[in-house]
């Protein structure tokens, strides 16, 4: 238990970290390793312990880094063992034919790492989108709207949420079948992405339900963005015969202190709004300046 909470310390303490200062900590983790082997002296050995650095690096910062360490560490158990200690040798070569196996093995655990961390990115990938339409699911898109707010409470900036619904997408699947409410539900994540900024967050919330979060957006920019989405959906759809239209509820917060679920309460009551109106209309409002405008 005592063990766990130190690794989970460590790991929190680490995925603060950026890139710049992840190698900063196995530079300074391998000078360390080197103080504690020259200090421990020939006959104790520490020079092990530089797969703790190459881990991090791969772990933590990238496969380039993690290769760079590989090397970084073989060299300098190399110097260690040839240049400082002296050790004796029958064979001239027999230390860099040392160092060049510790390099191989160095090598083929940051690989294996390397490797382990991209199947886990891609499970933890899959885990948080929606099969259908490749946007993010319920879990994901939650995860990082969470942290999107957090930040923009933490620095005082904009950011707007909108909770978006098909109307009369029930019909689709009623009349041409389930495969062709799928094509839909599929056209209209591929658009939802394609209309977004690489900041912008997306997610199918279930069935025909979904989000979208804006970050350093205000009411102006997010009805900016909405009336041209709601032209380009529409257009789709009748291109397509599908009779669908959109629902839309989108709250801006200009000083945030809510959390996503004060939003979101806020967003679907713009949406029920909508709905209640006759469908087929955005409804915005800011906190905490104005009050919801009527739908449009």
């Amino acid at each position: 238990m005592a063990v766990n909470l130190v690794f989970d310390k460590i790991n929190s303490f680490l995925c603060r970290r950026s890139y710049p200062q992840i190698i900063f900590i196995c530079l300074l983790l391998s000078a360390l390793i080197v103080k504690t082997d020259l200090l421990s002296g020939y006959e104790i050995s520490t020079s092990i312990l530089f797969l703790v650095p190459i881990a991090i690096s791969t772990w933590y910062g990238s496969h380039r880094a993690g290769i760079f360490f590989s090397l970084l560490s073989a060299a300098l158990w190399l110097i260690m063992d040839d240049v400082i200690f002296h050790h004796p040798y029958a064979n001239a070569f027999a230390p860099y034919w040392n160092a060049a196996v510790r390099l191989g093995g160095f090598l083929v655990a940051e690989e294996l790492l390397n490797r382990l961390k991209i199947h886990l990115n891609i499970e933890k990938l899959l885990a948080r989108s929606d099969d259908l339409t490749g946007l993010l699911n319920v879990r994901g898109f939650t995860e990082q709207a969470e942290k999107m707010f957090g930040v923009s409470a933490r620095h005082n900036r904009h950011i707007t949420l909108a909770c978006i619904d098909l109307d009369n997408f029930r019909k689709v699947n009623e009349q041409y079948g389930q495969k062709e409410g799928d094509e839909l539900l599929r056209v209209v994540g591929n658009k939802i992405a394609a209309s977004l900024r690489a900041s912008d967050v997306a997610g199918r919330m279930g069935g025909d339900e979904f989000a979208i979060l804006l970050p350093e957006t205000n009411e102006a920019g997010a009805r900016s963005m909405f009336d041209t989405f709601r032209i380009t959906m529409q257009q789709e759809m009748e291109k397509n015969n599908w009779p669908v239209s959109f629902s839309i509820g989108v709250v801006s917060y200009n000083s945030p202190r809510a959390n996503l679920d004060d939003a979101t309460r806020f967003a679907d009551s713009l949406l029920y709004r909508v709905k209640k109106g006759g469908k087929n209309a955005a409804c915005f409002a800011s906190y905490p300046v104005k009050q919801p405008d009527l739908p449009i």
